[in-house]
């Protein structure tokens, strides 16, 4: 991640990153990159945040995340960006409708968003990133990897 790409990811996080903010990861840890999301999430648990690792199935957590009474959700997900391995962003669904074949998961992101929306009244945005690799079986690729060093302190607020 540039320097610049890091500038702007800090900005909209600070846009987004409003009062009680669960950290939902999503994705299959068996699948090389796409564990970034439960492994981000696990990370960010030990920082004492509020997360929830939904695995693949992400419409089975909307109610645990309701209960937190959250008033930002983060949903942290592996998302074809057509971008180097490892780059991240921070979308809201506006920026995600209309894109097909985004995530590897069977339910639309953008559904998900909107029942997390409806339930929790919070405002829901995707830290998506760019996978290296899917393959079954396969490690977390370096790229992808290393934004695990960066992340969660960038996701840490004071």
């Amino acid at each position: 991640m540039t320097n610049k790409q890091l500038q702007i990811l800090k900005g909209k996080l600070l846009l987004y990153l409003r009062g009680k903010v669960v950290y939902m990861g999503i994705g299959n840890i068996l699948r090389g990159d796409d564990g970034i999301g439960p492994e981000l999430v696990a990370r960010l648990s030990g920082k004492g945040l509020l997360t929830v690792d939904a695995g693949t199935v992400p419409e089975n957590y909307i109610r645990p995340v309701a209960r937190f009474d959250p008033d930002t959700v983060v949903i942290v997900d592996a998302v074809s960006l057509d971008r180097e391995p490892g780059a991240v962003e921070l979308l809201d669904r506006s920026e995600i409708m209309g894109n097909t074949g985004f995530t590897t998961h069977t339910l639309s992101p953008v559904m998900v968003m909107e029942r997390l929306e409806e339930e929790t009244g919070a405002k829901v945005v995707m830290l998506a990133i760019q996978p290296g690799t899917l393959e079954f079986g396969a490690p977390l690729s370096p790229e992808v990897a290393s934004m695990l060093e960066v992340l969660p302190d960038l996701l840490t607020r004071e």
